[in-house]
């Protein structure tokens, strides 16, 4: 996919500046879940949070992961959960294999660009510059992670070499905009905190699973998001930053969808098609996402709630049409 190309033709198509004010301060709010999940949502349970199958899901991350997939928020503090998950043979990843009830309180959460499997949202908000600058030196600082772990289970399995080796250039890469938004928050008063992870030894499966959410859509969704802020953004720092990013996550961007392409014919049919679903639930999630985002970052980077959900509604249906 030529994702670069795709950046540039919506850049052209939907430029203009914003003429709103907003808040960035992240919402909160009390909770209830009373979710079901399929086959597909264990799977992925079993994946992102460190169990070895599914006896040994947690009731606090099925929690976590029901409220986020219905809310796209975070749970910050749980009071009550319920869980069931009962063996299934034969489950298509349509089926309904459980449910979760819980309760607790709930902050809006955005992310930026790739998490490696077994992150560990950082809480906070980005009320000032500095925030949001640590904020983006701690996802950056995560993202090189992610690649490493990629370029670890595919060195395991004997991938193509060029894949393998686009991965380490890629963590690479963030290493140095981890390095640079660190240095930035800095110089505005803030020490980012480094990412923290659960114990999670990645498979091949669950690579394909995350990389179908974190990095065909988030980060493809950062290298637009990237180019728009190094060309709108009103402070200069910013736009020497993201200038400085948008080029190299394009090309993370175009990795991610080649890792896609080479991945399904590498899983099985059922998890194949559990990615597939991922992939275009996150693009029709991605909309309300990046108006979230907007709305919790520094009105001086130049992106209003309005003209981030205008992008990305555009960005994700020429996604879905080419993917």
């Amino acid at each position: 996919m030529r994702i670069q190309l795709l950046i540039a033709t919506t850049l052209a198509a939907l430029s203009g500046a914003c003429t709103s004010t907003w808040n960035c301060d992240p919402d909160t709010e009390t909770f209830k879940v009373d979710a079901v999940l399929s086959e597909a949502d264990v799977t992925t349970l079993v994946s992102d949070y460190g169990a070895t199958d599914r006896s040994e899901i947690t009731c606090d991350s099925a929690c976590s992961y029901a409220y986020g997939r219905d809310r796209e928020w975070s749970v910050q503090e749980q009071s009550a959960c319920t869980l069931s998950i009962a063996p299934t043979p034969g489950a298509t990843p349509e089926t309904e294999v459980g449910s979760v009830q819980c309760e607790g309180n709930g902050i809006e959460y955005f992310c930026e660009g790739r998490r490696p499997l077994g992150h560990v949202p950082l809480r906070g908000n980005c009320s000032s510059l500095a925030d949001f600058l640590s904020h983006c030196a701690h996802l950056e600082a995560a993202s090189v992670v992610a690649f490493e772990q990629i370029a670890e289970v595919l060195t395991a399995v004997q991938a193509p070499a060029l894949l393998i080796e686009r991965c380490r250039r890629a963590a690479d890469d963030e290493r140095r905009h981890a390095t640079l938004a660190r240095a930035l928050a800095r110089r505005h008063g803030a020490e980012p905190i480094a990412p923290e992870q659960r114990p999670i030894t990645p498979t091949l499966a669950a690579i394909a699973l995350d990389n179908a959410r974190e990095g065909c859509v988030l980060e493809t969704w950062s290298a637009l998001r990237a180019a728009w802020l190094a060309d709108h953004a009103e402070d200069p720092e910013l736009r020497s930053l993201y200038t400085s990013l948008a080029g190299d996550e394009g090309q993370h961007a175009e990795l991610s969808w080649d890792l896609h392409a080479w991945l399904l014919g590498q899983v099985d049919e059922s998890t194949a098609a559990i990615a597939k679903t991922t992939l275009i639930a996150a693009l029709q999630a991605l909309p309300a996402l990046a108006q979230a985002q907007a709305r919790q970052s520094p009105q001086s980077l130049g992106m209003c709630p309005a003209t981030a959900h205008r992008l990305a509604t555009h960005f994700a249906d020429k996604l879905a049409h080419a993917a």
